[in-house]
């Protein structure tokens, strides 16, 4: 007996290994996060953070360093072809039009339609990858789809701007027939999933969004500081508005976003006509992956990405934490009551959760970004529904409400920049 159990000893001993020294890992997404390597068992590593919590990642989340580092420590053998190994092949990019991790372009899509791209690292091999468009009123970059690095690793999106996107002549049938082509080429070329399409676009590009989203397959769209056209929507689909507290397309964004209903968010920023700054964006379209994949928990077939996604959040959430305590709640509570996580994963969550909400503003932040959308439905939507931009428009009734809301949070991050600027004329 005593032989039988000296020698399971050592057979856990080769499975778990011993622990690694405390040092900072790094995800493939580019995150950080302080703490111990356990143990490698399957597909997960499990960490430690300084302050006791266990995280599991596979290991295909870590930088390719670390992921060189775990297999030396734990004797990670890549001869042996286990599901951990099996799954770690499906983000190799062989087959791929073009390089992974960096913006290129512009690519020609034909019919004189151009675009630019941005494919994550995170994209796996066997599963179709959802696609952000983007439509700038005046024309993409690199830049524009750098701007959405982030969310991009994050979820396994790609990201692609179309570079004749503008307003002006022809607006925006000229804009619309060039989307069109540019989303024929990348459904040709690259692995996307034609179910998943999502268009943004900033301003009139924002309106674009809109426009394509009505005409062009998608689940839905993020317009920036937009508007919608038609003032028809799609039923089923997704949006989330974004823009300045201050945008002159306030009012329309708002009543837009309300014909989502329970599909639509709206989440604003300081200042004018502006999407804000880039994190709020790349927040976004985590909560777009987010919706539709919570909605569709009962959908088997999406069960290995929901744990991607889990698992990508939760390494996100240890490093946001760290500068931005406020924000890694709301991402706590968004995974909780509006993703509905379970398992495992969702007892990481709400410990971490509990930690944060002994700050108060943390827990005062998550209802200030409610709150506003909120007053966005209630106060805004009413205006929008007379049609046009408004600029330099402001009201009593609208003063008083948003008073009412500052006052409420002082003192919250982002949130009391975000209430000054509601009841102010528009800009």
């Amino acid at each position: 007996m005593r032989l039988v159990i000296i020698s399971l000893l050592f057979s856990l001993l080769a499975v778990f290994g011993e622990p690694t020294e405390e040092r900072v890992w790094t995800s493939s997404a580019g995150t950080k996060v302080k703490a111990k390597a356990l143990s490698f068992e399957g597909e997960h590593v499990t960490l430690r953070t300084h302050e006791g919590r266990e995280l599991k990642l596979t290991l295909e989340q870590f930088s390719d360093s670390d992921q060189a580092v775990l297999r030396k420590h734990f004797s990670i053998d890549t001869t042996k072809g286990d599901e951990a190994l099996k799954r770690e092949s499906e983000f190799l990019s062989e087959g791929l039009a073009h390089p992974q991790g960096e913006a290129v372009g512009p690519i020609a899509a034909g019919e004189e339609s151009n675009y630019f791209l941005y494919i994550p690292k995170s994209l796996r091999k066997g599963r179709k990858a959802p696609l952000l468009f983007y439509t700038s009123a005046g024309g993409g970059g690199k830049h524009t789809v750098k701007h959405f690095r982030e969310a991009a690793e994050l979820n396994g999106w790609v990201i692609a701007a179309s570079k004749e996107s503008r307003n002006g002549k022809g607006h925006p049938v000229r804009t619309h027939n060039h989307s069109k082509q540019c989303l024929k080429h990348l459904l040709e070329t690259l692995p996307i999933d034609e179910e998943r399409v999502y268009f943004s676009g900033n301003s009139g590009g924002g309106a674009m969004s809109f426009y394509n989203a009505l005409r062009i397959k998608s689940m839905g769209n993020m317009p920036i500081v937009g508007y919608s056209p038609d003032k028809k929507y799609t039923r089923g689909q997704y949006c989330i508005g974004v823009g300045g507290a201050r945008d002159f397309n306030r009012y329309l964004t708002a009543i837009a976003v309300k014909e989502f209903k329970n599909k639509g968010f709206h989440r604003m920023s300081p200042g004018g006509h502006t999407g804000g700054a880039p994190w709020i964006q790349n927040e976004c379209v985590v909560w777009l992956n987010g919706r539709y994949l919570g909605d569709r928990r009962k959908e088997k077939s999406l069960n290995a990405e929901r744990l991607d996604f889990e698992s990508a959040l939760i390494n996100w959430l240890e490093t946001l934490k760290q500068k931005f305590p406020y924000r890694a709640h709301y991402w706590c509570h968004f995974l909780t009551e509006e993703y509905e996580i379970t398992g495992q994963n969702a007892v990481l969550v709400q410990t971490l959760m509990k930690e944060l909400a002994k700050d108060e503003i943390n827990v005062r932040y998550t209802q200030g970004v409610y709150a506003i959308d909120a007053f966005s439905e209630k106060i805004y939507a009413p205006y929008g529904r007379s049609g046009g931009s408004k600029r330099n428009h402001a009201d009593g009734k609208i003063e008083k409400a948003a008073n009412k809301l500052l006052e409420e949070f002082k003192g919250i991050p982002v949130i009391e920049e975000i209430a000054q600027d509601l009841g102010l004329p528009t800009a």
